[in-house]
Order: C-alpha cells, then structure tokens, then sequence
C-alpha cells in the first residue's frame, strides 16, 4: 500500500517518532544472528571502541549501560520501575527499545556489529555454559567483561561472572512451553520474566545484580534472546496481541510508546535461525535514525 491510510508502510513512517522516522527501505533488515553464527570480531571491535570512551560520553558503554541500573534505574521489571509499581508490564518493550538504541550505537562504531542472541537452550549452551566468544581472551576482553563507573564500584573496575553448571539453564521444553502455549500476553511476559531472571541468576557476579548488569556484554546478547522469544510469540499469537491500554504508553526516556516497538520488520531487525520463516518480500523496514532520546 502507498496511499497514507491507516494501517499502510507510509502512514507508519509519517506517524513514527522521529527516533525511527526515515523513507521505507524494501528489504533492508538487519538479521540478529545466534552467536555462534554472528560476525564476533566486528561486535568485538564495535564493544572495544565503546568501552574505551568516558562515561559521559553518549558513544560510551557505561553511558547506555547506565539506563538499566547504576544511575538511572530506568530499566522496567515485573509491572514496575525503579521502585514504583503499576497495574500493567512494560518489560518486554521496554527492553525491546533499549536494544534498538544501543545497537545504533555498536552499528556507528563498526557497521557490521549487528547484536547477537544467546540461545541457553541449545545443547551447545547445556554442555559448555556461556557462548565460547564471551569467555576466550584475557579477563578484561571486550566480550568478556566490560567497565563500570568508579562511583558503582572502584575495585574490581570491570564486571565479574560465577556461572553455575551448564545444565542449569533453561531448558528447550520449558521456554517452548511458554512460546507455545501462552495465549495472552501479561501470562507470556511474566514467565518469560522468570525465566529472563533465572539466567541472570545463573550467571552471577554483575549479571546477577540490576544496578551492574547491563554493564556485561553477555546481558546484551542475553536480552536478544529473550526478545526473539518475544518475536516467535508473536508471529504465533499476533503481533498486536498486546492489551489495548499498552500501546499508547511511552517506554521513558526513549522516545518510543509500546505500538512503536511491536512490529520488528518495521523496525529494520530480524531473527536468523528462528523457528519461522518470514518471505523477504513481506518486509517493510523502517531504519533507526535522528537523535539520542529524551
């Protein structure tokens, strides 16, 4: 459709946030890719050059890692933000545009650092734990660890892991059991937030605490995952299954409301080896642009 109506690639891109407001762009998205499959040494350049950077700098790792925890608490879990509480659940979106606007910023520091996804259901995952590429190198590698700000912690000045054993993790049963069989959205966001919260609490150290976890690397590519769960949920069960009073709520401090994030393709990602295949043809992407939030 081009016409403008409701519903049509070009009312979608008029009627976007200037975050994600640009011409539509035929089959052009960005594939997240398991980590096995991924280009590891661009996300390790991409992690690098972040890291490097000071924390007040927009560019930085501490500075996006910053929205989650350690300083600003913005990080939604559990029908609730901060230390408030409310009557509906954000976390799924939330989190959704959170990894939007920190992979603009690994894209701008190499093109090619497309931000992976853990599978910790995969027999690989059950047998060796962590993906092999968050654990090779010396312990401050930019897979392995990442910085923290001296005002969270001095001493260590990077993060820290204590995984428990590998067959600990979730398992394939259960989270296809929360995919399929979930037919409304708060029962499919609450146990995916169980199971999200489990694999913090397998990873220990940092990934085990809000205030430092987004400062691993491993959180991001932990966050993929339980995205892409969202995604197959979604192709299965609709993606505008999502109750009505959601979609007009804004994901603070981005500059996104929840209707913005439900749809991926037109947002200009999607998943590689997913359990769906969607034909390139019925892409629409709209590709992330403009400023940093508000």
């Amino acid at each position: 459709m081009a016409n403008g109506s409701p519903g049509s690639d070009l009312s979608v891109v008029s009627n976007a946030p200037s975050a994600v407001r640009t011409s539509i762009v035929q089959a052009l998205v960005r594939v997240r890719r398991n980590v096995e499959q991924a280009n590891i040494p661009a996300l390790t350049d991409a992690y690098q050059k972040m890291q490097a950077r000071s924390e007040p700098d927009n560019r930085s790792w501490m500075y996006w890692a910053e929205y989650h925890g350690y300083n600003r608490n913005d990080c939604w879990h559990h029908n609730g933000v901060g230390g408030q509480q409310f009557n509906y659940d954000l976390f799924l979106p939330w989190h959704r545009a959170y990894l939007l606007y920190f992979e603009r910023v690994t894209l701008a520091a190499n093109k090619d650092a497309i931000l992976p996804w853990w599978d910790w259901t995969s027999p690989l995952s059950h047998q060796g734990g962590l993906p092999p590429a968050f654990t090779a190198g010396p312990a401050n590698g930019p897979l392995r660890s990442g910085p923290v700000p001296p005002a969270l912690r001095a001493n260590p000045p990077r993060t820290t892991r204590n995984p428990r054993p590998p067959s600990a993790l979730p398992s394939k049963a259960t989270v296809d059991n929360i995919v399929d069989n979930l037919t409304t959205f708060e029962d499919f966001s609450n146990q995916l937030q169980n199971v999200h919260d489990s694999v913090h609490g397998w990873v220990r150290g940092d990934m085990g605490q809000i205030a430092s976890s987004a400062f691993d690397p491993i959180f991001w590519s932990h966050h993929c995952m339980i995205d892409r769960l969202w995604y197959l949920w979604q192709v299965k069960h609709g993606v505008d299954n999502i109750p009505p009073s959601y979609l007009n709520r804004t994901l603070a401090p981005w500059a996104l409301t929840v209707k913005d994030v439900l749809d991926i393709r037109r947002l200009g990602y999607s998943y590689g080896a997913s359990r769906v295949r969607v034909p390139a043809d019925q892409f629409s992407a709209v590709a992330l642009a403009g400023g940093q939030p508000s």
